[in-house]
């Protein structure tokens, strides 16, 4: 979970942009299929410093759930097979993001495993607190595979 509280707004700019996982895989399951396989594969994707961590962007699990990480910043890099799939990634993104700048006193709260979150360049003096953790309630990671009206990615697509 992650949660994020404005104290004070940007000058300009800063605005927040959210995305819900599950819709950005259902438009790229129906626009762009060979790139939503693609980034369900292993390996795909390494985010973090040094080494990276391996992963994917789209993790389908056995259970039918599937969680989203995605990075777009200087510790994300990609398999040479990824590339040409970003600007369909990143439509897909844009046609589903939710954008508002949040005021004093105003915040969120989002299951890091199933929305994708930034904000906007910014000037001034932006003061927010962020907070990380884990649910009282246990809470399965992402969303269910049986939500698309589309067919997502199987775990046999993610391993061609």
């Amino acid at each position: 979970m992650r949660v994020l509280f404005c104290l004070r707004p940007a000058a300009e700019g800063g605005e927040v942009l959210l995305a819900d996982g599950r819709d950005v895989l259902a438009s790229l399951v129906t626009e762009a299929r060979e790139a939503a396989i693609l980034l369900a594969k292993a390996r795909t994707a390494y985010f973090g410093a040094g080494a990276g961590y391996p992963s994917q962007v789209f993790t389908v699990h056995v259970d039918g759930r599937i969680p989203v990480r995605l990075r777009q910043d200087g510790l994300a890099r990609w398999s040479p097979l990824v590339p040409p799939h970003l600007p369909a990634l990143r439509r897909a993104i844009a046609g589903c993001q939710l954008r508002f700048r949040l005021e004093p006193g105003q915040g969120y709260l989002l299951d890091n495993h199933r929305w994708l979150h930034a904000r906007t360049r910014f000037t001034g003096h932006r003061l927010c607190l962020r907070a990380l953790g884990e649910p009282r309630v246990p809470m399965p990671p992402g969303f269910a595979r049986d939500a698309f009206s589309a067919r997502p990615p199987t775990t046999r697509d993610a391993t061609c």
